[in-house]
């Protein structure tokens, strides 16, 4: 029997590249489209791949732009454009949302904004500066547009499937958007398992041991982000005085360093916690560690989790990260139910028995994922 056609895709995302969490599971999912016969097109506010970056752009990648300067302008202007392409796509296109866009069939949510600006408030130490960052917000106006906009992107009538990444995106949005019941598919990210895997970690584990300088015995604690404050990094400084002093923590990302060390300084820890800055190998990284712990206040996943569960590394996180769902209490990590100091030393104190480099299976690889997004274009592409 002849197989029916593949239907066209269109993947609609911010921006197009190998690096970031989203930006790479776009640009994996347009190969994994590809490789199996899909016709796909991307439209993206800006093209930052390396063919791109080499003068030689993929001839599948649209670039709409960006208006600038500020977030505003930019989220504000990409919603247009985007809009303006779906307009014009072929009546048996089936498009897929990596972003704040709306009228696409699948869209792919991080969780709505309202839900961010509620709960990572709580990243702030003291109630003063919970205010100034609440009264800051409120007179910004990308906070204004982002609410907005979701209401038109999760009750618009064109959108066939709401994929949430998390049951905590899931309860997110049918909260806010009630009318979203019933069309909510959670599927978690995957990783790629030909990177992060146990038996990378074998190998790269002496090679990384010795290039973040830990000495035998030292217990190394990993932390990763951009987002210092949100991603909780000044409550696991604090629980490092609570630990044995084997423990190191090793704190990779972020744009402010330095009242990080004065905190750890007034803590008398500044000599257990190192900061390598931005890590381009990230295998290596969590081949280093004997625990990785992300302590967010807000994450409606947290690829850094599933990768160094992917590693075999166990993990500590929070009951406010999407994927505390992979983490078997006692198993694979400990759940906390908020970040505080002393929990975060106890559920790091508790995992000491377990070995890093054990294959947890908790983690899938995203071509798992991705089989499952494509059986959500086709179900779709049936309906029309």
């Amino acid at each position: 029997m002849q197989e029916s056609p593949r239907p066209p895709v269109a993947l609609f995302v911010k921006t197009f590249s190998r690096y970031g969490g989203v930006e790479q599971f776009c640009y994996r999912f347009t190969e994994y489209l590809k490789q199996r016969g899909y016709p796909v097109t991307v439209f993206c506010g800006e093209d930052m791949s390396d063919e791109a970056q080499a003068g030689h752009p993929r001839p599948e990648v649209t670039t709409v732009g960006m208006w600038r300067p500020g977030r505003f302008l930019k989220h504000f202007s990409l919603y247009q454009k985007m809009g303006r392409r779906l307009a014009h796509l072929p009546p048996e296109t089936v498009s897929f949302c990596f972003g704040n866009f709306a009228g696409c069939s699948i869209y792919r949510s991080g969780g709505p904004h309202v839900d961010f600006m509620r709960r990572s408030l709580r990243a702030q130490r003291s109630p003063l500066r919970r205010l100034g960052k609440a009264l800051s917000r409120a007179f910004s106006p990308v906070n204004w547009l982002l609410p907005m906009l979701d209401v038109s992107i999760y009750s618009h009538p064109r959108t066939r499937c709401i994929l949430a990444i998390s049951e905590k995106v899931r309860e997110a949005a049918e909260t806010a958007f009630p009318g979203t019941r019933g069309k909510v598919v959670v599927i978690p990210n995957g990783v790629d398992t030909s990177r992060f895997n146990p038996a990378r970690l074998e190998e790269l584990r002496e090679q990384a041991r010795i290039w973040y300088s830990l000495r035998e015995g030292q217990k190394a604690v990993g932390f990763c982000s951009t987002n210092f404050e949100l991603k909780g990094l000044d409550r696991l400084i604090k629980a490092l005085p609570l630990l044995p002093q084997e423990y190191v923590v090793i704190a990779a990302g972020g744009r402010n360093h330095a009242k990080y060390i004065e905190y750890a300084r007034k803590l008398k820890v500044h000599e257990r916690i190192f900061f390598p800055g931005k890590v381009e190998d990230m295998p290596k990284f969590y081949a280093a560690l004997d625990v990785f712990c992300h302590p967010s206040f807000y994450d409606t996943f947290g690829s850094v989790v599933a990768e160094a569960l992917a590693m075999g590394v166990p993990a500590v996180t929070t009951r406010d990260v999407g994927a505390c769902d992979l983490i078997t209490n006692g198993v694979n990590g400990v759940v906390v139910p908020v970040p505080e100091p002393e929990a975060l030393a106890n559920a790091i104190l508790d995992l000491q028995g377990i070995t890093a480099g054990q294959n947890f299976g908790s983690v899938q690889d995203d071509t798992e994922v991705f089989s499952r997004y494509v059986e959500l274009i086709e179900r779709v592409a049936r309906v029309r």
